[in-house]
């Protein structure tokens, strides 16, 4: 969404298809995204997940970036 959609290889309207090995977390995810900044990420519709949430096969990553202001 907004910004990160600079992040993801090949994307249609914001949307890609990552493949990963077997028990990759959030972490690795981001890592291979090359995602430094602090972000929100909701799986399958859940609430926000932690760093270490293992991703399973078809899973929906939605990855928000955190906004701030004054």
């Amino acid at each position: 969404m907004g910004p990160l959609v600079d992040f993801l290889p090949n994307s249609d309207r914001g949307k890609a298809v990552l493949n990963l090995t077997n028990n990759s977390t959030i972490a690795d995810m981001l890592d291979k995204l090359k995602i430094k900044q602090r972000v929100v990420v909701a799986v399958n519709g859940d609430e926000e997940k932690g760093l270490d949430h293992i991703l399973s096969d078809g899973d929906e990553v939605l990855v928000i970036s955190l906004v701030s202001g004054g």
